[in-house]
Parts: C-alpha cells; sequence; structure tokens
C-alpha cells in the first residue's frame, strides 16, 4: 500500500517553488508536484492525487488564502500550508480564519525544510485520522451527531440526516426544537448541557412517535469546540416492541396463572362437596337398606363409591399440578442425597410391602427446590416399585456431570414402555393402562414434567418392554458445587 505524502508547491516563483519540491522529495521521501499560480494549482487538484498543498501567499490573480477558499468551495478538504516572505499579523490573522493548517514565513535558514516538512507530516496524519473517522462515521448505522450548547446541529453523518428525511448539510444549523417534540428535545438539550459542564458521558433511553433510541452523549474536547456534545443515538425500536410484547405477554400469563390457582381453590373445595355427598349417601344407602338390595345392587353402590374416590383423587393430583410454578419453594443449595433419602422413607411402607431394593450412585448439591425434588424422584421411584410384575423391584438413581448440566437417571427393572408410548407418559392424565390394571390418575409423570421445566431442565425416558426403562431429568450446573 502506497503510503507515501504527495505535496503540491504553489509558487509564483518557479525557482523557489522547484527548490521546495525538490528538497521535500529528496531528503524527506515526499512525492511532489509544482504549480506557478492559484489557477494551475487548482487544475493539478483536480487531476491528481494530493494529500497536502504548500502555497505562498503574493501571488498573481489569486493570493494563497484566496487559492485556499477557491479550493474549498470545489470540495477539496486537503491541509494548506502558506508561506509567505512578508508576512504580518494581519495575513497570519486572516489566515487562520480562513482554515489554513500552518502558517510561517519563508526563512533562508538551514532549519526552513526540516520545520515544512514536520508540519506537512502532521497535517496530512491528522486528515487522514480524521478522514477514517469520518468514513467510520458516515457508514455507521447509528444516529450520530454533534451538537451545541443552543441545541444546534454542527454536523450530522448520513445516518441521523436519513432518519429526519434530509442532508448532513441541511441539518446544519437546525435547533433540535425544530425536529422532535419539544419535551424530547428539551430533556436531551438538559442531559447534552449537563455533559459539557461535567465532561462526563451519559447513557439514556427515549422515543417519540412510536420510535425508541438508546442515546449516549459525549463531551467533544477540541479547541473552539468545548461548547458542543455529541450525540450517538442506536434505534432499538424493535428490541423495545418486544420487551412491551414480552411484559405483555407475561402479565397475561400472570393473570392466567391467578385464574389457574383461583380454579384450583375452587376445585379443592366446592367440587368436592358433591363427591363427598354422593359417597356420603352411597354408604348410608348401604348400610340402612343392606338387607333389602340384591348383589347387583351393592356392586352399583361400591363403583359410586369408588368413581367419587377416584374423582376426589385427581381433583386434588389436578391442584397440586396447577402449583407447580404459583407455590414453589426457593432455589437453594441442596444436597441430592439428602433429596433421595426424604423421598426414600416417604415411600416406606411401599418399599417394604414390595421388598423394594432402592440404590444410589453419589449425588450433586445442586440448586433448586428441595420439596419440588422431593416429590419428583417420589415420583419416579413409586412408579418403579408400582410397574414391576415379577420379582422385586430394583431402583437405582445415578447422575453424572455434563457440560453446564448433571443428568440424572432413575432405572429400574419393570415392565417397560412401548417405544412408540414413550412421549405419552409424560401427557396429563395420560395412562397406559387400565384402573383396574395399576392405580392412579395419569398426573404423576405430567407433574415431574411440569417440575423438571421449571428449573430450566429437560425429561425424558428409555425404555423396552419387559427389560424396565430410566426415568432422565436434567438441571443447571451454574452454581452449583460438587459432594
Amino acid at each position: 500500500m502506497d503510503t507515501a505524502i504527495r505535496v503540491l508547491v504553489v509558487d509564483d516563483s518557479n525557482f523557489y517553488a522547484q527548490l521546495v519540491a525538490d528538497t521535500l522529495a529528496t531528503d524527506y521521501d515526499m512525492e511532489t508536484l509544482t504549480g506557478n499560480d492559484a489557477r494551475e494549482g487548482l487544475d493539478l487538484l483536480e487531476t491528481s492525487e494530493v494529500d497536502c498543498v504548500v502555497t505562498d501567499y503574493q501571488m498573481p490573480e489569486l493570493d494563497g488564502i484566496e487559492f485556499l477558499e477557491a479550493a474549498r468551495e470545489r470540495g477539496f478538504e486537503q491541509p494548506f500550508i502558506l508561506l509567505t516572505g512578508t508576512g504580518s499579523e494581519t495575513v497570519a490573522s486572516e489566515a487562520v480564519a480562513a482554515g489554513v493548517t500552518h502558517y510561517f514565513q519563508k526563512d533562508e535558514g538551514d532549519q526552513q525544510f526540516e520545520k515544512l516538512a514536520n508540519q506537512i507530516d502532521n497535517a496530512v496524519e491528522q486528515r487522514r485520522t480524521e478522514r477514517k473517522y469520518e468514513l467510520l462515521v458516515d457508514n455507521s448505522p447509528d444516529l450520530i451527531a454533534q451538537v451545541n450548547a443552543d441545541g444546534e446541529f454542527v454536523m450530522t453523518n448520513e445516518a441521523m440526516a436519513d432518519s429526519f428525511d434530509a442532508t448532513p448539510g441541511a441539518l446544519t444549523g437546525t435547533s433540535l426544537f425544530d425536529l422532535m417534540p419539544e419535551e424530547i428535545a428539551a430533556e436531551r438539550l438538559e442531559v447534552g448541557r449537563e455533559v459539557i459542564e461535567t465532561g462526563e458521558t451519559r447513557r439514556f433511553e427515549d422515543g417519540y412517535d412510536g420510535q425508541y433510541f438508546h442515546n449516549v452523549f459525549v463531551p467533544v474536547d477540541l479547541p473552539g469546540e468545548r461548547e458542543t456534545f455529541q450525540v450517538i443515538a442506536r434505534d432499538i425500536t424493535d428490541r423495545k416492541e418486544t420487551e412491551i410484547e414480552l411484559k405483555e405477554t407475561v402479565e397475561k400469563l400472570e393473570e392466567s396463572n391467578a385464574q389457574l390457582e383461583q380454579f384450583a381453590y375452587v376445585a379443592s373445595h366446592d367440587l368436592q362437596e358433591p363427591l363427598r355427598m354422593v359417597s356420603s349417601y352411597m354408604q348410608l344407602l348401604e348400610r340402612q337398606y343392606a338387607d333389602e338390595l340384591d348383589d347387583d345392587a351393592q356392586e352399583f353402590i361400591e363403583y359410586a363409591v369408588d368413581g367419587a374416590d377416584r374423582m376426589k383423587q385427581m381433583i386434588n393430583d389436578l391442584l397440586q399440578y396447577s402449583r407447580v410454578d404459583t407455590r414453589g419453594g426457593d432455589f437453594e443449595e441442596t444436597d441430592f442425597e439428602a433429596v433421595f433419602e426424604q423421598a426414600r422413607d416417604n415411600l416406606q411402607v411401599a418399599i417394604a410391602e414390595s421388598d423394594a431394593e432402592i440404590t444410589r450412585d453419589s449425588l450433586p448439591t445442586v440448586v433448586c427446590d428441595e420439596s419440588q425434588m422431593v416429590m419428583l424422584l417420589q415420583n419416579f421411584v413409586s412408579n418403579a416399585i408400582k410397574y414391576c410384575d415379577e420379582g422385586s423391584p430394583r431402583v437405582h438413581v445415578s447422575a453424572e456431570r455434563d457440560g453446564d448440566e448433571y443428568v440424572f437417571g432413575v432405572s429400574d427393572n419393570g415392565i417397560g414402555i412401548p417405544e412408540d408410548q414413550l412421549d405419552e407418559v409424560f401427557r396429563i392424565f395420560g395412562r397406559l393402562h387400565g384402573k383396574d390394571e395399576y392405580s392412579g390418575t395419569g398426573i404423576g409423570l405430567a407433574m415431574c414434567q411440569k417440575i423438571v421445566d421449571r428449573h430450566e431442565g429437560d425429561v425424558w425416558v428409555e425404555s423396552e418392554v419387559g427389560e424396565g426403562s430410566t426415568f432422565y431429568f436434567s438441571l443447571p450446573a451454574g452454581g452449583v458445587a460438587d459432594d
């Protein structure tokens, strides 16, 4: 990549112009070309690549400052260095006001060209840095502007101008109050003035007309521009709309959960009263008219009482299912070996009656709702005992680390589950067997699914008919400590 500095030297003295050009090329490795007046200099700017212009002040037709002004009118932004043999404070002041990068008198001393070369190096490097910044700003999707303490735009990038259906040039000098609601403009200007005064960056969000912005206001610490601040605004409308939709969804979900809990309350109280009446009157009928009822009538009464009891159990299970999310406990560091022991203690009678053997591996400590973990493990172990037809139930609980989660397994030697019904077992009231074969409401594994979902884990089963099943569930390992 060519990084050599290309310098245009313009002087009505052909000798001096060539001397400067040759010295810069020979001693300072710059590429040079020369012109003898401002008109020729303008033509060379049109046809050649130029990084910096070194021009004499006193020239026929157009002097050096007029040359600079003409170049700026044509859109040339290269730094200009003004040389003069008879300078004055008036000329120096005029040169600075016109935008001359450097100004000094011609000197016969040995340091003249070294000083000139250094000034060219510094000016070109500064301009190249400014150009890179301008390209970065202009190509940024963010809305960027420089605003003064009166709320007027000093400069803007294309994105900012496009947001107001304008060009950067058209926005210059326009007030914030001309472009946005007065309240928003006043708030932004207040923050901008605070940034100017304190020199500290401010970040905040605002919005109007259905659009939302994340704003960064930065103090500008440049000579002559300290009373301005830079605005970097990012359109976050899509994100904000998503947040609003999410908030509305959460509110609807909370309302739905409240309704569900209200339903559960009704189910646990009001719906059970008729069931108690059915069961009580059936039993009363049986006691008072036992001698008058034949075997069919006795059987019908047993069916009615059994149906009422099963309905009561289903309602209680549904109530418990509905409260997994709304009545869950806090997540705390929980020793899963203690969870195992508690679940096994709760099943002492079933274990003793079936002569079941319940074993475990070393289990970790996990951040979870301990009471729900006991319920989860108890359901898996209870099912393993229930669905074992031959011999004594053998149940084993294991756990191993898998990346950022723990995977637990509850293995049994039961009847197994057909492959096409593996997903069905987790459906609420999803029973694979008739009530005469195995007791239960079919809600236990659905509750396990709901508990694991609350803990942001997964649950699944692997099984083979006649060989037993292994129910797996995963829990996030973040914030846990191994035993």
